[in-house]
């Protein structure tokens, strides 16, 4: 006769458990698949809104050339504020 192998209660519940952990983590994985393709769909629309909002709100060539002024300004500012410092150093330097 063949020797059967008696399993305790604990290892029993362990085996049975088993077979069922891959159904309920496999449903986990679903669940958040389909969060993570939401949240896809989700970002992909707030692309698509802020690229047509861009398009709307620019016109042309101008409107980047507006936009550039300001620093612009600051650039040619902060250049003849240094120059003005320089001309001030180099007086007081002679005097």
């Amino acid at each position: 006769m063949a020797e059967t192998t008696k399993l305790s209660v604990g290892q029993t519940l362990e085996k049975l458990r088993g077979t069922d952990a891959p159904k309920a983590k496999m449903a986990r994985l679903d669940e958040k698949i389909d969060i993570l393709d939401e949240e896809t769909q989700r970002l992909r629309a707030m692309r698509r809104r802020l690229e047509r909002d861009q398009r709307a709100g620019s016109s042309g060539r101008g409107a980047q050339e507006a936009g550039d002024r300001p620093i612009k300004k600051l650039k040619i500012l902060g250049i003849i504020i240094g120059i003005l410092i320089v001309i001030a150093i180099l007086a007081w330097a002679f005097l």
